[in-house]
């Protein structure tokens, strides 16, 4: 069944209909160099029913069906294309790249910012690589010599039903809470030239005690690099080490990362032959106590020394002319800075990795972000039944081979896989000051060895908070006692739980925001209210009455479902086409200060 054919547009959708190389800014902001070339824009496509070879033996086309526009996925309305790839077809794009003469004698290599899911790359006929994966950048080199290489890229998606990681993506239809499917291409292209030995990595964190910086740099091969570090004050701090390990920069003069003054130091790193560009955040967080609290409260999340009350709402990252891909750049930055002006003070971005700008806007405009691990593997409970999950918060273990089967974790290599993507994922993003906590496992999507995986999560990073299990099948371990709530009322933790509470979900309260509507079948949500007068009460009686008295019981983190209304979903708070806020914006200002206001008061003397 072919996706549906929206009419509905963001304000950015010029762009990504129209512009002749949509998405156009740099993808890397955390390793950037001054030369590369952008390949967004229109590929010629084709689709063919598979071989019984894998998809590197698949033979290449030699007619192709029209053009599609990348990076917009096959089944959106910005592709051009909006039509479904089975299971049993193979997708195919192909571009003749002009590149520019004087890098005809230089390395080359062509970078896929995500492609979802199996993907191949042909140049000039012949294989230059493969990647599994959906989420993840990765590269391809050139061959040397060719001013204008035909490349040619194939994909193939098995879909929910091949149990890798596909987030939110329905099987089928858009049903419930699983939204239209994303196959091929659905983030930049781009090449650029690379020196003899390339700097592959820069990742810088905060040691001691905000006294400077901990800078990892990654090259091709050992060498020697040399590390800039630019101060607000103009000042410059220099160090040398080695490729491979970690370089101590001590700062003069220090201004901490935090959401209200997020400053970037620039950094500028360099070996013989190669120079780029960075940014990193100094700060620090971790769990602990109250200045002057009773030895009974809960810990709370503590930023640079501060205790801090994390206010994230549900970011799913959808748009309606673009599926998983934003519209524009200026759509990303419009999210986190309308939700910032609301009075949130972070997003959970939710069972999906977004691209590199938008961490690097977050990092910039100070929204601290809950990242979550994109989930594979199948659900342990229905919608209907997850709904008694959570009203009798049932537990159950996640061991058992009966456990593995229940997930759809079986399978040594699916297992295998999930694990590499998300140690992929956290090597990719653990730059970030923005990133404040991983999140393993969703409302027990996939969910396996918990504890395992937590320890796992915590020796990749050991800087950032960790919730395990987001929602239910809490394993008793992790920094928060994680719970999801929706149409009941909002509980207390259990008294013997001393962990700090985290309402990782909450709300959902839908209103049809009338001409902004997506038109596929059905509608879906928790609490259906018929004007904004009616949900403007509701959010009203649901912080005051439910959210705030909370913190008294050691609420310390919350994710209100959610940014913007997700196709048959409309429990936003902005409509799917970003146009509506429905709640008024003077009382959401007002909630959040209440709720800051209360946490405050939990000090002595605050």
């Amino acid at each position: 069944m072919n996706p549906v054919v929206t009419d509905l547009r963001t304000p950015w959708a010029d762009e990504a209909l129209n512009a002749e190389c949509p998405l156009a800014h740099y993808p890397r902001p955390q390793l950037e160099r001054p030369q590369w070339l952008c390949l967004n824009g229109s590929w010629d496509y084709a689709i063919h029913e598979s071989s019984s070879c894998g998809l590197a033996d698949e033979p290449l086309p030699t007619a192709y069906d029209g053009q599609i526009r990348v990076p917009f996925a096959l089944e959106t309305v910005a592709s051009g294309v909006t039509r479904e790839l089975r299971a049993d077809e193979t997708l195919f794009y192909r571009r003749i790249v002009e590149l520019p003469p004087e890098w005809r004698d230089r390395r080359v290599v062509l970078n896929f910012e995500a492609i979802d899911y199996q993907a191949a790359i042909w140049v000039n006929g012949r294989l230059a690589g493969q990647h599994r994966g959906g989420y993840l950048p990765f590269s391809v080199e050139l061959p040397a010599g060719y001013g204008r290489p035909e490349i040619v890229v194939g994909v193939r998606d098995p879909g929910p039903a091949g149990r890798q990681q596909y987030g939110k993506q329905a099987e089928k239809v858009p049903k419930d809470i699983w939204y239209t499917a994303t196959s091929g291409i659905w983030q930049s292209v781009w090449v650029e030239p690379l020196p003899a030995n390339a700097i592959t990595s820069v990742a810088a964190i905060s040691y001691g005690d905000l006294d400077g910086f901990s800078i990892a740099v990654e090259t091709e091969k050992p060498c020697q690099v040399v590390i800039r570090v630019y101060g607000p004050d103009g000042s410059e701090v220099s160090a040398t080490g080695r490729s491979g390990h970690s370089v101590e920069v001590a700062l003069p003069h220090v201004r901490p990362w935090t959401p209200d003054d997020p400053y970037l130091y620039r950094l500028e790193v360099s070996n013989d032959g190669d120079r780029v560009t960075s940014w990193a955040g100094l700060r620090t967080i971790s769990l602990g106590r109250i200045p002057g609290a009773r030895r009974s409260q809960r810990p709370v999340i503590v930023l640079n020394g501060m205790p801090l009350l994390l206010n994230a709402p549900l970011d799913q990252g959808y748009w309606p002319e673009s599926g998983m891909t934003a519209p524009s750049d200026e759509a990303l930055i419009f999210d986190l800075e309308e939700l910032k002006g609301l009075g949130f003070n972070g997003v959970r971005k939710h069972i999906k990795v977004e691209s590199r700008r938008f961490y690097h806007h977050a990092d910039r405009l100070g929204m601290l972000v809950v990242q979550d691990v994109v989930n594979g593997g199948r659900p342990r409970v229905s919608i209907p039944r997850s709904r008694l999950v959570m009203m009798l918060d049932w537990q159950t273990r996640d061991k058992t081979r009966r456990g593995l089967l229940a997930a759809g974790r079986e399978s040594k290599q699916n297992r295998d896989e999930f694990e590499a993507d998300m140690a992929g994922m956290i090597a990719l993003l653990r730059c970030h000051p923005s990133i404040a906590m991983w999140v393993v496992f969703n409302e027990g999507w996939g969910q396996y060895h918990t504890s395992r995986l937590e320890r796992q999560v915590r020796a990749l990073d050991p800087t950032r908070l960790v919730d395990p299990a987001s929602g239910w099948f809490d394993q008793r371990g992790g920094d928060f006692r994680s719970r999801h709530r929706y149409v009941l009322k909002l509980q207390r933790p259990p008294r013997r739980d001393r962990r700090p509470y985290f309402i990782s979900e909450f709300g959902g309260f839908n209103m049809a925001a009338d001409g902004h509507l997506w038109e596929g079948a059905g509608r879906f949500g928790y609490r259906f209210y018929d004007n904004a007068d009616e949900l403007n009460l509701a959010f009203a009686k649901l912080y005051r009455e439910q959210l705030i008295p909370l913190l008294a019981h050691g609420l310390r983190a919350c994710v209100l479902t959610q940014v913007s209304d997700v196709e048959i979903e409309t429990n936003g708070l902005f409509s799917y086409d970003r146009r509506v806020l429905k709640p008024d914006a003077g009382l959401l200002r007002e909630l959040n200060a209440e709720l800051y206001a209360a946490f405050d008061s939990l000090a002595p003397g605050r």
